[in-house]
Order: C-alpha cells, then structure tokens, then sequence
C-alpha cells in the first residue's frame, strides 16, 4: 500500500513537472510566433529557444523529464507507469489549460477525461 502510494506521488509530481515544461513551451512559443517543420524553419528554431528564457526552461524541463522517465520505466512496468502518467497527466493539463492558459474547457472534454480515467484504471488494476 505504502509502495502503490510513493509510486503515484513519485508519477504525480512527474506529471507536474512534465506539463509545467510544456506550459513554458506554449508561452514561449507565444512571444517568438509558430514553428515551421522546412529546413529553413528548423535552422531558425535553435537560436530562437536560446534566446527566449521561457522557452529555453521548457526544453530543458522536457530534457530532465526524459532522463526522469528513463528511471521510472526502470523501476516500473509500462503498462502500471504509462496509463497512471496519462490520467494524472490529462487532468493537470485541463485544470492548467483552464486557469493558466485561459483556455475554455467544455463539459465534453471533462467527460471524456473522466471516462478516459476509468477506462485507465480498470486497465492497470493487478490481476
């Protein structure tokens, strides 16, 4: 129980630090204008996450987060740690796209988080 407890916090606090460094990227992808997958885009795409600090702090958030999932997945199977990390993850990502982005959520989007969220957790039940 105690172990089942440690885990979720340790995938909750990933889920906040995965979504806060994409919140970061959103808003320095506000200030420098969309990106383009040409080649010319993608040379322009460097200079512009060094010189953007928020942008800069979302990469390398997303960095540390892949270092930190490599250990995760070391110590976790994939199909306990992914479907926990994708509900924890979905409901972050709407409470943030509400109150941080301003963004509107609609009771569709609620529901279909909440459905997702059982479907997710009849999945990774032992047994």
């Amino acid at each position: 129980m105690i172990r089942a407890a440690l885990q979720g916090a340790g995938l909750l606090s990933f889920a906040a630090l995965m979504l806060a460094g994409q919140l970061l990227i959103k808003q320095g992808l506000k200030q420098t204008g969309p990106v383009s997958l040409d080649v010319g885009g993608l040379f322009s795409l460097v200079p512009r996450i060094v010189t953007t600090p928020i942008l800069l702090a979302g990469c390398l958030i997303g960095f540390l987060t892949t270092l930190l999932w490599l250990m995760i997945l070391s110590r976790l199977e994939l199909s306990y740690a992914s479907p926990i990390l994708t509900a924890i993850y979905f409901v972050l990502l709407l409470v943030c796209s509400r109150l941080v982005l301003h963004e509107s959520v609609s009771s569709g989007r609620w529901l279909g988080v909440l459905l997702t969220i059982v479907g997710i957790t009849l999945i990774s039940r032992n047994g």
